[in-house]
Order: C-alpha cells, then sequence, then structure tokens
C-alpha cells in the first residue's frame, strides 16, 4: 500500500463557525479510521492548514469532497508526497488552533510569527507540520484516537 502526504491551505467563509469547526472534527474523527486516514486539523479565524496521511486513493477522494466544501474557499495544495511513515499515525484527526502555535515556529517559517499558511512553501509546510507534531505531542496526547477501534 502506498502512503501519501497531502497537506492544503484554504481561507474560512462565513460558513464557518465554532459548530462547524466541532462538526468537521467529529465528522473527521468518526469516518478517518475506516479510511486508514490520520492527521490534523489547524485554524484560526481566517485559515486552515490541514494534514491528510494514508492510502493515496483514500486521501485523494477525501480532499477532493474537502475541495468541495463551502466553509472554505481558495483551497491550495501545497504538498503531496509519498511517505515512508505517518507524523500523525495516533490520531485520526488532530486539532490546534493557530494562536496554540509557537510565535518561535511561526518566525521560522514565514518571519512575521503569525499563522498564515499562504505564505508558506511546499518544503516548509512540511517542516512546520512534522515540527508541529514534535513540539505539540504532549499537548495532542489527550487527543489520541487508535485507529484500530
Amino acid at each position: 500500500m502506498s502512503l501519501v502526504r497531502l497537506i492544503y491551505v484554504s481561507r474560512m467563509t462565513e460558513a464557518c463557525d465554532t459548530a462547524a469547526i466541532q462538526d468537521i472534527l467529529k465528522v473527521s474523527r468518526r469516518n478517518n479510521p475506516a479510511r486508514d486516514i490520520t492527521g490534523m486539523l489547524c485554524y484560526d479565524p481566517k485559515y486552515f492548514m490541514q494534514c491528510l496521511e494514508g492510502p493515496n486513493n483514500a486521501v485523494n477522494d477525501l480532499y477532493r469532497d474537502i475541495a468541495r466544501d463551502i466553509r472554505h474557499t481558495q483551497v491550495t495544495l501545497l504538498d503531496y508526497q509519498e511517505i515512508e511513515e505517518r507524523a500523525f499515525g495516533q490520531w485520526s484527526m488532530a486539532f490546534l488552533r493557530g494562536d496554540d502555535l509557537d510565535t518561535g515556529l511561526l518566525r521560522k517559517f514565514g518571519g512575521r510569527g503569525k499563522f498564515d499558511p499562504f505564505m508558506l512553501s511546499p518544503g516548509q509546510a512540511r517542516e512546520l507540520v512534522i515540527d508541529i507534531v514534535n513540539q505539540k505531542r504532549e499537548q495532542l496526547k489527550d487527543q489520541i484516537e487508535s485507529r484500530d477501534r
């Protein structure tokens, strides 16, 4: 089975509020284990950045559905590559707010210290995702959900 990591960014629309974010997480955490998809969603009041990992067909199908979702616009694929192992293998969908990210970490990738994923190159997006899981593993522990349930 070929595993891939897909990272995209988008801008939130008025159709996306706190209840919509909670619904996205609920549906992701319910459906992703059956698809063998793991990942992370990071958002702030303007942007989404999401990393999806799993079998290429499952990730591709999910991304196609995500791109049509009216809760965001300007869906932009930043990175797509085959991977040997998952960064978010323990999470059906980890969740962070942009203000949960360390400003030093954000400056490393954008210079301004603010979460703006549209400023990232594909390589920076990859590095940021890996740095997030390494730096925030403890914070994300309570979000771990087994894919084997």
